[in-house]
């Protein structure tokens, strides 16, 4: 959801860091300026350590992390230690790789992101402290606890999705179009499920229950074009206008720093790459208010991750709006019965500008907190988005997309489970706004 940042508060430090970067395979003596230096802990993420302090300034905790990570750059062969270049990029040192040469994101030149690529570009290694714990600690594909490449036994089932996204604009077309192919439309890794097929690891992260089933909907029909991406100031969610002049989303999208609200950029209805729809500013927010960013046990308390947003005009009347239900009891035994399909759209991470979506995808539990189970294929940047229903065929918001959640039956060898909060959660709050009938 969130961009990567990087700051360095002091001058002097700086210049020490790109002094290091010049030379990466010479371990420079370092400063214990961070608040967390000296207390046994190796904080800085460039050795493997917590990632709590900026490079250089945990040295004293790092002394044995340095050293072994600079046998490790040693034994690189020459031919590809001089491949690998240096740490002069903005995004060195952040345990992803990002040197595209090497199988990295592209987010660096060639050459300047040598200490995040080292394993990569030896074939991967398990180097890192995490390794063989049964679980992949990999950025992008596993935790992110290791820097890329140095879990390698744990990571074997999912590596061929390193780095991998389907944010060309033609992907989900059944083609392949990335380079090398006849076509060569679509840049290198950005058309993954149409090249390397649809099938899922289940240890995946983003596992869409061992299939991918998503396309790219038709953002100048409804309901789909009622959908659109919420920009904030620190990131991005996905919200569905429910009424002239509302939009609903999730709760931890308007979570911002220190307990306040996030700032809101824009609501891009039926956004798709640059063009929209239609755009409007939000002017008010309504959170449920017992909303934790906590999960609770499954049908513990995990409905109150909703949120409305007043629009700054009727976007709604414009383009049209999809009306919020909520379950009556035929409902809910169509649900026990493994009967009630629904779709949902929103704003993957990994299709970037434009918008995914899975149709005739399954409720699998409604609980009795306002939150549910579901088999739509959905991940980061989907949050917020709405799972919905054909009704006397009319499509109406049953729920919002919430949050990864602890594998549940009939899928426990999935890695998680997606859970939504339905409209049972904020009905009332759907009345007072006067979104529901």
């Amino acid at each position: 959801m969130f961009m990567k940042t990087f700051r360095i508060s002091r001058f002097p430090l700086i210049l020490t860091a790109l002094l290091l970067a010049a030379v990466p395979g010479a371990v420079l003596a370092q400063a214990n300026t961070c608040r967390w230096a000296n207390d046994n802990e190796c904080d800085e993420s460039r050795f493997g350590g917590t990632g709590a302090c900026e490079s250089g300034t945990d040295a004293n905790d790092c002394r044995a992390e340095a050293a072994s990570w600079q046998r490790l750059m040693d034994a690189v062969p020459a031919e590809i230690r001089a491949q690998l270049g240096n740490d002069t990029c903005r995004w060195a040192n952040d345990r992803e790789c990002d040197d595209i040469r090497f199988g990295g994101t592209g987010a660096c030149e060639n050459g300047t992101d040598a200490s995040d690529c080292r394993a990569l570009a030896i074939g991967s290694d398990d180097s890192c402290r995490w390794a063989n714990d049964g679980e992949c600690d990999d950025p992008g594909i596993g935790t992110g606890a290791c820097i890329s490449g140095t879990d390698r036994t744990d990571c074997a089932p999912v590596a061929m999705m390193r780095n991998r996204s389907n944010n060309c604009e033609t992907s989900f077309n059944g083609i392949c179009e990335e380079p090398g192919s006849a076509r060569a439309t679509c840049r290198a890794f950005t058309d993954t499920a149409d090249c390397i097929g649809r099938d899922r690891p289940v240890v995946m992260r983003d596992h869409y229950f061992g299939h991918d089933d998503r396309v790219h909907p038709d953002v100048t029909q409804m309901p789909w074009r009622a959908v659109g991406l919420l920009t904030l100031e620190d990131g991005s969610c996905t919200a569905t206008l429910i009424a002239p002049r509302l939009i609903a989303t999730a709760a931890h999208c308007m979570q911002g720093e220190n307990g306040q609200l996030a700032k809101v950029i824009s609501f891009r209805a039926g956004a798709y790459g640059d063009t929209e729809q239609g755009m409007a500013h939000v002017v008010s927010t309504v959170v449920a208010p017992d909303y934790s960013p906590q999960s609770a046990a499954p049908n513990g308390g995990n409905g109150d991750d909703w949120a409305i947003l007043t629009l700054d005009r009727d976007l709604g009347d414009e383009i049209g709006y999809v009306r919020p239900y909520v379950f009556n009891k035929d409902d809910l035994t169509e649900i026990r019965n493994g009967t009630y399909l629904v779709s949902q759209m929103g704003y993957s991470w990994d299709t970037g500008r434009f918008p995914s979506g899975h149709m005739d995808c399954q409720i699998l539990t409604a609980y009795r907190d306002g939150s549910m189970i579901h088999t739509c294929d959905t991940t980061q940047g989907d949050s917020g988005s709405p799972i919905m229903h054909l009704r006397d065929g009319e499509w109406r918001l049953v729920a919002v997309d919430s949050q990864f959640f602890d594998a549940q039956p009939p899928f426990p060898q999935m890695s998680s489970s997606h859970l939504a909060v339905d409209t049972r959660a904020f009905a009332e709050a759907l009345r007072r706004a006067g979104a529901l009938d």
